[in-house]
């Protein structure tokens, strides 16, 4: 791995991301890379980074893994949604202003069709999208597998160790492990605002 980082903790939520070291490494749809993620608040969990974008074999594209979007009726507020979408393991990664389109993420991956095909049923949903925008099709490297992303929960108060949720506050540290097959550590810090 040649960069491994961290995204600032948002909607209850933060994001891990790397690139490999030898940019014609594409991680296949089952392979992880475990990280180790600490915080100076005491916390600390492990994750998996998987590819990014994974492919919708019904019509031949690439989405966003494990997020989708939900567009709603005139009238109806996404924010409306938010039991529904905690019930399906997820949170918002954002709502718009005015509540009518949201990105939902999950803290999985391989469900994001089933979940976004049954999210249309859910009151005041006009239709759900999987392709959430990442890059142009015609870019290089768009659809490799050589970008890795995880979304980890996070949430404040004190920290509980290994119970998959990163427990941070504002003026802590995040820190990203990985550990090289060489036996080196990548790391990444973040200071949480």
């Amino acid at each position: 791995m040649d960069a491994i980082g961290v995204g600032q903790p948002n909607s209850g939520m933060l994001y891990v991301y790397g690139s490999p070291a030898d940019t014609s490494f594409r991680l296949e749809w089952d392979q992880q890379v475990p990280v180790e993620i600490t915080t100076t608040g005491g916390d600390r969990e492990s994750a998996v980074l998987w590819r990014s974008l994974c492919p919708y074999r019904e019509r031949g594209y690439h989405f966003g893994c494990s997020r989708f979007v939900v567009v709603m009726r005139v009238g109806y507020h996404a924010s409306s949604l938010a039991g529904r979408v905690a019930a399906i393991g997820g949170r918002f990664e954002l709502i718009s202003v005015s509540g009518f389109l949201a990105a939902v993420v999950l803290f999985s991956r391989g469900e994001e069709v089933d979940r976004a095909r049954a999210a249309q049923s859910w009151p005041g949903v006009a239709y759900t999208d999987l392709s959430f925008p990442f890059c142009a099709p015609d870019a290089p490297d768009c659809l490799s597998g050589s970008h890795l992303w995880a979304p980890v929960r996070a949430d404040t108060g004190a920290a509980v160790l290994g119970d998959a949720v990163v427990q941070v506050r504002s003026g802590d540290t995040v820190e990203v492990a990985y550990r090289q097959p060489t036996g080196e550590t990548v790391r990444a810090r973040r200071a949480v605002q």
